[in-house]
């Protein structure tokens, strides 16, 4: 494998490593993929996350694209979960838990 990465490859790694690489993120990412959408109010109860951090993590995992932001049930709260076409994180959650759970 002698392919050099492009720039745009390497700017996505890195965004992936920053998001994986944090705890809270993942807190959240598994959250949703257990138990499906939740608002901001449930996840902050059940994950004990301080409401600036959370409000931050779930812009950027909106940003990128892995988790949906959706206010069309009560027009009043978001809802968020896991990105319909992210099956490849779901598959990646899935891993990270059987290598925690070997561990």
């Amino acid at each position: 494998m002698n392919k050099q990465l492009t720039e745009k490859e390497l700017v996505v790694l890195h965004r992936g490593f920053f998001i994986f690489g944090d705890s809270t993120n993942l807190k959240i990412l598994f959250e949703l993929e257990r138990y499906g959408e939740k608002n901001f109010s449930e996840l902050r109860d059940e994950l004990k996350i301080n409401p600036a951090t959370l409000s931050k993590k779930l812009k950027l995992l909106v940003e990128v694209g892995l988790i949906s932001a959706d206010r069309t049930h009560d027009h009043l709260r978001v809802y968020y979960s896991i990105s319909d076409h992210k099956k490849p994180l779901r598959r990646l959650l899935d891993a990270f838990e059987r290598l925690s759970n070997s561990l």
